[in-house]
């Protein structure tokens, strides 16, 4: 895909730094709305891309680190059904999504397995790093200690790879919205801090900054109040609220579509497992963890199991531009 090329032009580009800053979040709907058109990120914003579907960080995110498509890392959702131990597990976490629980499946070391391209330019002698927030042992704690490590990386190397990434604005949209005080204030202080920084490196390097999806607010739609549609369900939703997974019982799979569109084909595109393969994750042979139908959001509606399961104000996955485009901002450092 377009995105991925651009990033691998990036990161083959040599004799100077290459940094890639990816925002979470930080759709082109995001700045257009909510940051000044003079500002640092929208006098830089060169051109936007259509992200990867499922609009998602797991999905997205681990493409940008691999360099492979979710069909190739199995990385496709934030929740995905692993029938090893029949549960539906949050991957990034590695813990069952409805029970909270630890999962019993250690899927980082032998089901999801992908070397990260910063790994291969280590092993190949080259000057690769990452710079990510403190889930990752030796990451960051703040965003002002995320951006002073890559300044420092960015002035103590003359030829490096440098792959850095940030949760916010996603964690505050979730919560928050677009329209909450509390995303724009964060949103502008992010900006004003990240101009001061850059501006602070003296090597030559050229600067990406993108997404790796964009947001819309949600209306959720819980399952438990279709029975109709719960009959259908072979086991409990997966993938994501704006991409979800059904997997359907043997005997209600011609009946399924006629029913789910009866109530939700006003906001959302149903397609076949081999039609999201093929059209949506590109791929060119069968992909685990998809559902006998997928269900894409093309409006505010998301999908929860149940009242049990949390309450986002805002989220992605689906096949809106608010949640497919994501900006382009590109700084040169001479």
């Amino acid at each position: 895909m377009a995105i991925l090329k651009r990033l691998n032009d990036i990161q083959n580009i040599m004799g100077q730094n290459r940094l890639v800053m990816i925002l979470d979040g930080m759709g082109v709907s995001i700045i257009k709305k909510i940051l000044n058109k003079n500002g640092f990120f929208y006098r830089n914003m060169v051109d936007m891309e259509t992200t990867l579907v499922p609009a998602t960080t797991v999905a997205v995110t681990t493409a940008y680190r691999t360099g492979k498509m979710p069909y190739e890392t199995g990385f496709i959702g934030w929740s995905q059904y692993f029938e090893e131990t029949d549960e539906v597990i949050d991957v990034f976490r590695n813990t069952n999504h409805y029970t909270g629980e630890e999962s019993k499946l250690p899927y980082h070391s032998n089901t999801l397995p992908c070397q990260t391209i910063v790994e291969q330019m280590n092993i190949d002698g080259k000057r690769a790093f990452e710079i990510m927030p403190a889930f990752i042992p030796g990451g960051c704690e703040t965003f002002e200690e995320w951006l002073d490590k890559i300044v420092d990386t960015c002035n103590s190397e003359t030829d490096a790879y440098i792959y850095a990434y940030w949760t916010e604005p996603d964690s505050a949209l979730h919560e928050y919205g677009e329209d909450s005080d509390i995303v724009k204030n964060l949103l502008r202080d992010m900006e004003q801090k990240t101009e001061i920084a850059l501006n602070k490196i003296k090597n030559k390097t050229t600067i990406l900054i993108t997404a790796d999806h964009g947001h819309r607010l949600l209306q959720t739609l819980y399952i438990t109040d279709y029975p109709d549609i719960e009959e259908c369900m072979l086991r409990p939703l997966s993938i994501e609220s704006r991409c979800a997974a059904f997997f359907i019982k043997p005997e209600k799979m011609a009946k399924f579509p006629v029913i789910f569109n009866s109530h939700f084909g006003k906001w959302f595109k149903l397609v076949t497992k081999h039609e999201f393969e093929c059209d949506y994750l590109h791929s060119p042979k069968p992909v685990r963890y998809i559902g006998d139908y997928m269900a894409l959001a093309t409006d505010d509606y998301g999908f929860n199991q149940n009242r049990e399961c949390d309450l986002l104000i805002s989220n992605h996955a689906g096949i809106t531009s608010n949640e497919m485009e994501i900006p382009i901002i590109q700084i040169n450092i001479k």
